[in-house]
């Protein structure tokens, strides 16, 4: 009978201190969610022969956005949205989108969003940051644009459909934007290998109930298929058939979904991951926007 009670207490000890370890774990993952490493680089569009200027941006709610302003067409101008944890200062994709709009005459604004790069305030995960890019899409007409492009990857592909469903913007470029921010999590948590891997995945519903009640925002608000069919703009979808992080399954649909509504659905599925379109396709790219954006912009 002692003995059995030893074997209870033991197990209770052990499920208790999981529990813990549980708890903290999905407490520190969920700070680190809404609080990513802010990427500062060192390059900016000058280094790509582009004249520029800094650009300030206060949302209405009194966040200061920072970006630059590469200013080309005076009538014409593509809005660029970085994806999570990155900035303006992304190499991968941000810095060869510069270089070919730049050089192909069109304005450009590169602008950190919310909780990155030099900008202020916290991250929604993409949800509050849609309203900002709404609003600055109504500031850059007042600066005389009068034609506006949402040309936006991963995160902010998803800010630029839900930007794109409120706002009138003449073309909308998706890069691996995620669909559905549950499913996106899931899949980035299990990027993460061995013991903290299993804890974070065992842990995972937790981080997002943390993390939704940090931010405030419902993570159903962060489900794409809603928005997309509302977007009356022409769009060009770019859908990695390799990406860890969203399904070709959830493309699909959100291709049906943008069919809905959108006056035009250009798709491509490249052969490579989450925004690699850029590193593994740079000519085919590069000819696509260019086409895309010459018949609709």
């Amino acid at each position: 009978m002692a003995f059995s009670l030893f074997i209870v207490l033991i197990l209770l000890v052990v499920v208790l201190a999981l529990a813990s370890t549980v708890i903290a774990v999905a407490y520190v993952a969920s700070r680190k969610l809404v609080k990513p490493p802010r990427k500062i680089g060192g390059w900016t569009p000058r280094d790509l022969g582009l004249d520029y200027e800094d650009f300030t941006f206060r949302t209405s709610d009194n966040c200061v956005l920072k970006g630059w302003l590469v200013k080309r067409d005076p009538r014409r101008v593509v809005v660029v949205v970085h994806g999570y944890t990155s900035s303006k200062w992304d190499e991968d994709y941000v810095k060869p989108a510069i270089e070919a709009l730049g050089k192909a005459g069109y304005s450009v604004v590169a602008v950190d969003m919310r909780g990155h790069g030099e900008s202020g305030c916290e991250t929604t995960l993409g949800y509050r940051e849609s309203f900002d890019v709404e609003q600055l899409v109504g500031y850059l007409r007042g600066m005389g644009f009068e034609k506006v492009a949402l040309y936006g990857f991963s995160m902010g592909g998803a800010i630029s459909i839900m930007a794109g469903s409120r706002a009138r913007v003449e073309a909308l470029v998706l890069d691996s934007p995620y669909v559905d921010i549950r499913e996106s999590g899931r899949r980035w948590v299990a990027r993460t290998r061995g013991l903290l891997g299993l804890l974070l995945r065992i842990s995972y519903p937790l981080i997002m109930f943390n993390a939704s009640r940090m931010i405030g925002v419902n993570p159903g608000e962060l489900v794409m298929y809603k928005y997309a069919e509302k977007v009356k703009a022409p769009t060009l979808l770019v859908a990695p058939l390799r990406d860890d992080l969203i399904s070709p399954g959830e493309y699909k649909k959100l291709e049906e979904h943008l069919r809905r509504s959108a006056r035009v659905v250009e798709a491509w599925y490249p052969e490579t991951r989450h925004v690699g379109a850029w590193r593994d396709f740079k000519n085919e790219y590069e000819a696509r926007l260019k086409g895309f954006l010459e018949k609709y912009l």
